[in-house]
């Protein structure tokens, strides 16, 4: 049979914070995980009022909603409650999810057991799934434009030429038609392979990052006629990296460099990788049109699909991303990787 002191050690070793509040909302005990979560001190917290770990801006309505559920009690499993914000110390919000278990204490008081879990990291999972979503229907509609506006044409076009290849009788005339056909399968060529280069880099897989990053440059000035000024010193090291690294680190620079030649109406942009202390810090600046970001670390809206994407390599392989820009001000792209040799030992 447990004794008080084993229901004790179950309440102080819960994995989630717990309070125990009285019908005033008063907290009267609680365990060591709340006072890590909302770093108050136990003095702090016992005796104060719950609302005191509700943002101001909600305090009100938390109350009222803690009046409702006194006048008729009942448990409330995580999960099917209110998704609410919570407040620690310092003024920082976090998200969190609340069961509340009413219940009477021996002495008879009447007292709720709310049990609180900081969902942030569910959240962000929850946001990259389907930041992953949106981007891969993104890609779809691109290849979709691309297969319409280039291919399908091109297809449809040759079924013409094709068709009156056939009835023509001067020999002249069918020989510069097949010389017509032969230079739009030359450019239909060009552009699959340009579509491929896009979806994989052959040059990455064969020739290294380096190599890799040389032809998107020269790409994106013959493709876009943005000019990269760029400064990669990597030679040293890119062959020693993992390939996940590799292509972390190539996905985000491409990305970037993409963004600045169709978006910030420029005729240049400058790229930068360098190696410090074991990270691959990787810079692209251009001085175009900018774009209002109100916050460089949080997650991008549903408008900047692309910088979710780069931030989300960076941090898959361990690194971050910030984002600087503001409209008429140009944009500066900071990423840091760590490096990691194939054998998965950082540097």
């Amino acid at each position: 049979m447990l004794t008080d002191r084993d229901y004790r050690a179950v309440f102080e070793a819960s994995p989630d914070a717990m309070l125990v509040v009285d019908s005033a909302g008063v907290i009267r005990d609680l365990n060591p995980q709340a006072l890590s979560m909302f770093g108050w001190s136990r003095e702090e917290m016992e005796g104060s009022g719950v609302e005191s770990l509700v943002p101001a801006a909600s305090r009100s309505r938390h109350e009222g909603h803690r009046r409702r559920y006194g006048e008729s009690p009942r448990p409330r499993p995580m999960g099917q409650g209110l998704e609410l914000q919570a407040v620690r110390k310092d003024g920082t919000t976090f998200p969190v999810e609340i069961s509340l278990s009413p219940g009477k204490l021996a002495s008879g008081s009447e007292r709720v057991i709310c049990t609180i879990r900081d969902i942030t990291s569910w959240k962000r999972m929850r946001w990259l799934s389907r930041m992953k979503l949106t981007a891969a229907e993104k890609e779809r509609k691109h290849l979709s434009r691309e297969l319409h506006d280039e291919f399908l044409q091109f297809l449809v076009a040759f079924k013409i030429r094709g068709k009156l290849l056939v009835d023509e009788e001067d020999r002249e005339e069918r020989e510069r038609a097949w010389g017509v056909i032969a230079d739009e399968i030359l450019t239909a060529i060009h552009g699959v392979k340009r579509m491929i280069r896009g979806l994989r880099s052959p040059k990455l897989e064969q020739q290294g990052l380096v190599s890799a990053l040389a032809t998107l440059f020269r790409d994106t000035r013959t493709v876009h006629g943005v000019k990269v000024h760029a400064r990669v010193d990597l030679d040293w090291v890119a062959d020693e990296l993992d390939p996940v690294t590799v292509l972390a680190v190539y996905r985000i620079v491409q990305e970037a460099v993409t963004n600045v030649a169709t978006h910030a109406g420029v005729s240049e942009a400058a790229v930068t990788l360098k190696t410090v202390d074991g990270v691959i810090n990787a810079e692209i600046r251009d001085e175009g049109c900018g774009f209002e970001l109100h916050d460089t670390q949080a997650a991008p809206d549903d408008g900047h699909i692309g910088l979710a994407g780069m931030r989300e390599r960076a941090e898959l392989v361990g690194g971050s991303l910030t984002v600087r820009s503001s409209p008429g001000e140009g944009t500066t792209v900071r990423a840091t990787v760590p490096m990691v040799s194939p054998d998965g030992e950082q540097w």
